[in-house]
């Protein structure tokens, strides 16, 4: 019986060092002040299309964490992952209220607050290239939505979520720490059928089919949630233009499968056919 205490008492404090190893670390990359970070742009002139600002917001899929109001909403709550909630982005209390302009590109191309340290969850590799003209649209339209007086929810780190992120394979946790901060991304882009508006746009599409858009495992998902799909010419190859579009449009692929979660096609159906077109272009470039 005492050899068995013994061994237990060994093995708890094993776990415990193992445990403490893993918190220590994580805290210190998570906290880690952000520095060399590229000249913020300047509200740009002519970006208060609030229509198309909204369009931007869905079909980027800004609502997905922060709600159609951009009140924010939860978006994993697992006891392993953890618990995270999308920031408040209205003008109202704890949202872009008392932020600029400036705080708003950091975080949305950064993926840095205030404090200069990274934000949690927050896709930025996604959005990094997003021009001066688009991050402005989507600042003015969340600026003219009702304000929502609510603070943002504490996000709660789970123990599974700091180990996927220690070993690689959750960088969403911290995108910060995975970005260029010296790029500088234009000004606008010409939004004509093409293959540089389409690599533009299926950036957006990196985050869960991986940067050389062959798709696999979604970092840090659920397992209920399906492998990302190969979107290159390999994998959707033999869809046709039409049947490209019709894909995204309705949710169904060529060969009669739905898109299944967290594929959000219902946010990209609001793309615009040369929008549409100009994706498939450069995935079948790939």
């Amino acid at each position: 019986m005492k050899k068995f205490f013994l061994f237990l008492l060994g093995l708890t404090a094993i776990l415990f060092f193992i445990v403490s190893i893993i918190y220590i670390q994580t805290n210190s990359r998570l906290t880690k002040v952000i520095e060399g970070v590229g000249e913020i742009s300047v509200f740009p002139p002519g970006a208060n299309d609030l229509v198309e600002g909204k369009r931007l917001y869905v079909t980027r899929g800004c609502p997905d964490c922060h709600g159609l109001q951009g009140q924010g909403v939860t978006f994993i709550n697992d006891p392993l992952l953890g618990t995270f909630t999308g920031s408040n982005l209205t003008k109202g209390q704890g949202g872009l209220g008392k932020k600029s302009f400036q705080d708003f590109v950091l975080a949305l191309r950064h993926g840095i607050g205030t404090n200069k340290q990274p934000l949690h969850f927050m896709p930025s590799t996604d959005f990094q290239a997003m021009t001066d003209e688009d991050v402005g649209k989507i600042y003015s339209y969340l600026l003219s939505l009702p304000p929502v007086e609510e603070t943002s929810a504490e996000i709660k780190i789970g123990p599974l979520a700091r180990v996927l992120f220690l070993t690689g394979n959750l960088p969403h946790l911290a995108s910060a720490l995975f970005i260029d901060h010296s790029v500088q991304a234009a000004s606008k882009q010409e939004k004509t059928l093409s293959l540089s508006f389409g690599k533009y746009l299926a950036d957006t599409c990196t985050g869960c089919h991986g940067a050389n858009l062959k798709g696999g495992p979604i970092p840090g998902a659920p397992p209920e949630w399906p492998e990302a799909t190969n979107i290159t010419k390999q994998g959707i190859g033999a869809w046709s233009e039409d049947q490209f579009v019709s894909a995204i449009r309705t949710g169904i692929t060529p060969d009669g499968r739905e898109m299944r979660a967290p594929m959000p096609w219902k946010n990209f159906a609001y793309m615009t056919d040369v929008e549409l077109k100009s994706i498939r272009m450069y995935l079948m470039s790939l």
